[in-house]
């Protein structure tokens, strides 16, 4: 409740994508949706943290097993296109073993450095007990997207989350129903275009307590691309993200305004 009330611009940009997602929704409606949210990210932090000490594990649901070992099977590199649901802190680490290859997570960093270097070193730990989960930060000036194309094309996994549009990060807006439209990074989308790597939808979804399901999709068939025209590849990525947020939005966590409608005219 304290963090809630502190969090002002944050509560306030949940509750402006719930009344874009579900325009009937009053104004009341939406400020207890935001609440929700932060009730559902405060649980599952928690559950994050008693599973690192040990004091509490999960337990974890596979939907989509035959897409899973799809990926599994796959000899080329593979994107996994995901977003920020769930705890993908807890699960990263435990199905990347499964894969029976590296998986590469990308990340925002920290706002703070000194909270950054915390992270980065909690993160090495975990990466040294799980050697097939390895993170890398999207920093300015990183050249991330070379290097994660050459992740690519040496087999490797990517995991990219969609759905944030922080520090320095490019957007692309995109139109996804009537007068709908969503904010996203423009990053993931244009590796997928460049590499042409397989994309597979991923979306870790809590469904009761301390239990978790892993919804796999099977692989995003983008558009092909033309030259000096409109593929709207675009679109057929955010309404893969939307598709889970819409049900799910108990547990979209992001703090930032990504949804909105356009005015009546």
């Amino acid at each position: 409740m304290l963090f809630y009330w502190i969090a002002k611009n944050q509560r306030h940009a949940v509750a402006a994508n719930l009344r874009a997602l579900f325009p009937a929704w009053s104004p009341l409606r939406a400020k207890w949706g935001s609440w929700v949210v932060f009730w559902n990210f405060a649980i599952t932090y928690i559950d994050g943290l008693r599973s690192e000490t040990g004091t509490g594990g999960v337990d974890w649901v596979v939907e989509g097993m035959d897409v899973f070992e799809e990926i599994a099977a796959r000899p080329e590199g593979c994107i996994i296109l995901t977003a920020h649901m769930g705890n993908y802190d807890i699960a990263a680490p435990v199905f990347a073993q499964k894969f029976h290859r590296t998986l590469y997570a990308v990340r925002a960093p920290e706002r703070e450095p000194e909270m950054q270097a915390l992270r980065e070193k909690e993160l090495r730990l975990k990466e040294a007990l799980q050697p097939g989960f390895k993170t890398l930060y999207n920093k300015g000036g990183s050249m991330l997207g070379i290097e994660l194309a050459r992740l690519l094309a040496e087999g490797n996994l990517v995991a990219v989350q969609g759905d944030r549009v922080v520090f320095d990060v490019s957007p692309m807006d995109v139109k996804v129903g009537s007068g709908l439209h969503m904010r996203l990074p423009k990053g993931p989308l244009f590796l997928a275009r460049a590499t042409g790597a397989p994309c597979y939808p991923l979306f870790i979804i809590r469904e009761s307590w301390r239990k978790y399901k892993v919804k796999v999709f099977p692989e995003l068939i983008l558009p092909p691309r033309k030259r000096g025209e409109s593929d709207h590849s675009d679109q057929v990525w955010a309404n893969a993200i939307l598709e889970v947020v819409r049900t799910q939005w108990r547990q979209w966590f992001v703090f930032e305004q990504l949804l909105w409608r356009e005015e009546e005219k």
